[in-house]
């Protein structure tokens, strides 16, 4: 999985439809994914707000967004909608999403082995980002590492890593 540059067509249009809706009632939208999972198709709406989100948050915009989804004729099927929160481990799936995720903890995976890291998945730091490189630090010091090599990154705000950071 590279960092896409934006949304594919169905996730673009879905993201249209459901943006004001998520920042009417108080959420910030982190993503929109439209992904087959054996037969059936996926939208899923990932939610965001400083204090996190619960069920009951999913749950209050979920019938106003199914209703414009049906309302609108962009996509033939969806088997099933899903409004959840972005999640402690959220994937960084674009690269609209990088500068977002500058001072947070995360997991980063390369395609192969870049100059500065000891391997292809390491636990760091997103310390900046100029629009085509990543500088990161961690045990292992500082790297800076083009997003053509990345081929994941997830949020990474668990207790062990503090232990690892010093």
């Amino acid at each position: 999985m590279a960092l896409a540059k934006g949304f594919g067509a169905v996730e673009a249009a879905a993201e249209k439809i459901v943006r004001p809706i998520v920042e009417e009632h108080g959420y910030s939208l982190w993503d929109v994914v439209f992904i087959k999972e054996g037969a059936a198709w996926y939208l899923r709406i990932l939610i965001d707000k400083p204090e996190g989100v619960s069920i009951d948050d999913c749950t209050s915009i979920d019938g106003i967004i199914n209703a414009e989804i049906d309302k609108s004729n962009f996509i033939d099927k969806i088997d099933y909608l899903e409004i959840g929160s972005a999640g402690l481990e959220r994937a960084v799936r674009r690269i609209e999403q990088l500068p977002l995720s500058v001072g947070k903890k995360i997991k980063l995976k390369t395609y192969k082995l870049v100059e500065g890291l000891p391997q292809k998945s390491v636990k760091c730091v997103l310390d900046a980002f100029d629009g085509e490189r990543l500088n990161v630090s961690g045990e292992f010091g500082t790297a800076q590492i083009a997003v053509s090599d990345i081929s994941a990154i997830n949020y990474d705000d668990f207790d062990d890593f503090d232990d690892l950071m010093g």
